[in-house]
């Protein structure tokens, strides 16, 4: 399906325009990759010794950008929803039920 990335940071200002201030300085989208390949990774292994810590850590992190809490955790689900897009018919039911519960243990671990 290729990189995302510009598919999810669409979307994201869509649905938050007020985010979009913040990557302003992002001028070579280094931000914008590594922040996806943060949520790739924590859900790919969720229980990892890294990543049961990260989201939690970076949940607070975003507290201090006044980045609300509905904000963070939508992202993870624009994420699944751009990729699902992307995949087309290769997005199968057993993915989207296997992408929303690691999101949803994600999220839980984080709080």
């Amino acid at each position: 399906m290729g990189d995302p990335t510009a598919e999810v940071y669409a979307r994201l200002f869509a649905r938050f325009p007020e985010t979009r201030a913040r990557f302003e300085r992002d001028v070579t989208g280094a931000v914008r990759a590594e922040m996806l390949t943060m949520v790739f990774d924590c859900l790919m292994n969720p229980a990892g010794p890294y990543q049961a810590h990260m989201v939690r850590a970076e949940r607070v992190n975003h507290d201090g950008f006044d980045t609300p809490n509905e904000v963070f955790d939508q992202f993870f689900w624009i994420v699944r929803d751009a990729c699902r897009e992307l995949a087309a018919e290769a997005w199968t039911p057993e993915t989207d039920t296997a992408w929303t519960a690691q999101i949803e243990q994600v999220l839980a671990a984080s709080r």
